[in-house]
């Protein structure tokens, strides 16, 4: 667990790196900086690493295939359909070892993150959620950064690396009744508390049909919306679009089993006398089709966005609606 008093930096203390998140990517170059000698300090602000994938995904299975028999005794071979393990010399620490499932339990991952970081000697402070990252020019000429976090502990670096991810939740703006909507990061994941509703998902993503998965068994209808059709990753090629491990609502849709698949823009949610919910929305064909929908409960799989709230003025990078990397 992080110290404190041991890894707060004095104003001459300057690292060389500050990393903000000890989820896999925070950790994945923690480890590279610590192989190198650099001076950094990872920034955590769960109590250990790894806190976001305690709670999400909300009902513990994750996409990432886990395939530990390749036929391959080739270290570097067995990676390619190892989507979980993060580099390193030591062979032994592989993710493999963690779960023999193809699609794994986030708490296997967990604790494959916790013995990574304890592994190697991660130089990692826990507890430690960053509220402000601000950059000065020192009279020397060089730009450093400040990070301040909600204890007001101050670390100062020349270099920071912000690899929280995607982790705010978000809420469509702009939709007239949207606080009766349930997220999916509050809801219950008990399907027997569905029993017989009628139940709206907005969201058609994995997060949207992780929750249809769960609940579709048991509700009377289970409704899907969202302004674009359903992107299947096996028709995509592209690992965040909808896996088949989370298809069978789609595939009760196309037999008729009382589910719908919406293509429309959520408009409006009233609530009624009786304490149902009235959904309006539009269809993105029929030629903008306003349609009603009366539902027991309305949940919102809208997925995540980054937090930009911890950036001070300065010339930081402006967000983009879709970042393209090449080699």
């Amino acid at each position: 667990m992080g110290d404190a008093a041991a890894t707060a930096s004095s104003s001459q203390d300057v690292l060389d790196y500050a990393v903000v998140g000890g989820g896999p990517a925070g950790l994945q170059l923690a480890y590279f900086l610590h192989r190198q000698g650099r001076s950094y300090r990872l920034l955590e602000a769960g109590d250990d690493v790894g806190t976001f994938f305690t709670r999400y995904p909300r009902h513990r299975r994750l996409i990432s295939n886990n395939k530990v028999h390749t036929g391959f005794d080739d270290p570097d071979k067995r990676l390619r359909w190892d989507w979980n393990s993060l580099l390193s010399d030591d062979p032994e620490l592989v993710f493999t070892r963690y779960s023999q499932d193809y699609f794994p339990k986030a708490d296997d991952l967990v604790r494959y993150l916790r013995d990574f970081r304890e592994r190697h000697g991660l130089a990692v402070t826990t507890g430690a959620r960053v509220a402000r990252i601000t950059r000065a020019e020192e009279p020397s000429g060089a730009g450093l950064f400040t990070l301040r976090d909600e204890a007001g502990r101050v670390w100062r670096a020349r270099r920071v690396v912000v690899a929280t991810g995607f982790h705010v939740p978000f809420v469509p703006p702009g939709v007239p009744g949207i606080e009766h909507a349930e997220k999916y990061t509050e809801i219950s994941t008990d399907p027997a508390d569905y029993a017989g509703q009628r139940v709206l998902v907005v969201g058609k993503g994995n997060s949207g049909f992780e929750t249809a998965e769960n609940i579709f068994q048991h509700t009377a209808s289970t409704h899907m919306l969202s302004p674009h059709p359903v992107r299947l990753a096996w028709t995509t090629h592209h690992v965040s679009d909808l896996r088949a491990v989370y298809n069978n609502t789609l595939d009760s849709y196309q037999l008729k089993m009382q589910n719908t698949i919406l293509d429309g823009t959520l408009e409006s949610i009233e609530k009624l006398a009786d304490g149902r919910l009235r959904v309006d929305f539009r269809y993105s064909h029929a030629h903008g089709q306003q349609w009603t929908l009366d539902v027991d409960r309305v949940v919102l799989c809208t997925g995540f966005r980054p937090d930009f709230s911890i950036f001070g003025e300065g010339p930081f990078p402006r967000p983009c609606a879709r970042a393209v990397f090449r080699p």
